[in-house]
């Protein structure tokens, strides 16, 4: 039985917590250096909150949407972002003078619609499982789990050659988590990995940043002048920070030693200001989304808001720990937003737009047992 007007507490406090941590740290990394640059301080703040706002407004109005309405545009939902994918390659925006084949330019802001293919693959497999949920020998023929990964294959191809590889890659891995926590055999599944990553590994080096990248993040202290320049100021955020941090507003990485640090350095920004213990609070809220997203979302009685609210946690979180790594210098350094707090109107709203799904999802009728292979 459906539960009117309940929501977890839990969840609702994590994600505002992390909003307003975007509010914060986003004015904290904008605010001087707009200033130095005899530009509005508050020009941030302001998008930041008027984005913040509109997120909130989607995860409310998701969160009274019913499941069956969910459940019919799963596909629907699918086609409109490969197509938006496609449109994006022949109508790309203009930013600063440059065609960027990432972004559609609607008149009053810009979309990123690789933010959307997320949700979608979701989504689309979330409703696949669900219609072969009664069928045991479905999951079994390697047809059935082509056929899974065709539309997401389609959505990670157009995103690649934009190119967005950091997009692509996400996308792929949670594409492959949430078909391992499903009914499909885990070894069918490990081959496909197996094939696939070399050849995206080649593809990848094949353009002369990515190795680049991957060169800053081995060796960030050698190349600290020249390719390892971000990543070593990254670093150095955190060495700076120490334990309790600078102090919120007080950093100096952001005066112009760290480029992009409201967007894809804004951890290594807390990690300043705040400090190891900052750092580990945002750490921890990201495992406290992972624990309650799970639990509530294996428990569910309904098969596609099973692997619905999974696929939604593990979206958030799985970006989140990249955007981390990133910043840490575990992973080669790419567009990874940290979820709720980067500054990024497409990624916010996406972002929130599944966290008002999953709080949907906890007001569903509840199953008793769950182990792998029930979704």
């Amino acid at each position: 039985m459906i539960r009117n007007f309940y929501f977890d507490k839990v969840l609702v406090i994590c994600f505002l917590i992390l909003i307003i941590l975007g509010i914060v740290f986003v004015f904290s990394a904008t605010s001087v250096p707009s200033l130095i640059n005899n530009k509005d301080p508050y020009y941030y703040l302001r998008r930041e909150i008027l984005w913040s706002a509109v997120s909130i407004f989607f995860m409310f109005v998701l969160y009274l949407t019913p499941l069956d309405f969910l459940k019919k545009i799963a596909y629907p939902l699918a086609v409109l972002t490969a197509i938006l994918l496609v449109v994006v390659l022949i109508f790309p925006a203009h930013v600063s003078g440059t065609s960027v084949k990432r972004w559609l330019d609607l008149g009053i802001a810009r979309f990123q619609p690789s933010e959307l293919a997320k949700l979608s693959a979701i989504f689309f497999l979330a409703y696949f499982i669900h219609r072969k949920k009664n069928e045991k020998e479905f999951f079994n023929r390697w047809s059935s789990l082509i056929t899974a990964l065709s539309i997401p294959s389609i959505m990670i191809f157009l995103v690649l050659i934009q190119p967005h590889k950091g997009a692509a890659l996400f996308i792929a891995v949670l594409v492959f988590a949430v078909l391992f926590s499903s009914k499909f055999s885990w070894k069918k599944l490990l081959l496909f990995p197996a094939l696939f990553l070399p050849l995206f590994l080649i593809f990848i080096m094949k353009s002369g940043y990515a190795e680049k990248r991957i060169e800053a993040m081995l060796n960030p202290i050698e190349n600290r002048t020249g390719i390892s320049y971000q990543v070593f100021q990254s670093i150095l955020s955190f060495v700076k920070g120490g334990l309790t941090g600078e102090g919120i507003g007080g950093g100096t990485q952001k005066l112009k030693y760290l480029p992009e640090i409201h967007t894809d350095y804004i951890f290594a920004l807390i990690g300043e200001e705040t400090g190891f213990l900052g750092a580990v609070f945002v750490i921890f809220i990201f495992l406290l989304i992972l624990y309650r997203g799970l639990k509530i979302s294996l428990n569910l009685d309904d098969t596609f808001s099973q692997v619905l609210g999974v696929g939604i946690t593990y979206m958030i979180v799985i970006q989140a720990f990249f955007h981390i790594a990133v910043n840490i210098s575990l992973f080669p350094p790419t567009g990874f937003t940290l979820p709720f707090i980067s500054y990024g109107g497409s990624s916010l709203l996406v972002m929130s737009a599944a966290a008002g799904i999953l709080l949907r999802l906890t007001k569903e009728p509840k199953q008793t047992i769950y182990r792998r292979g029930v979704l």
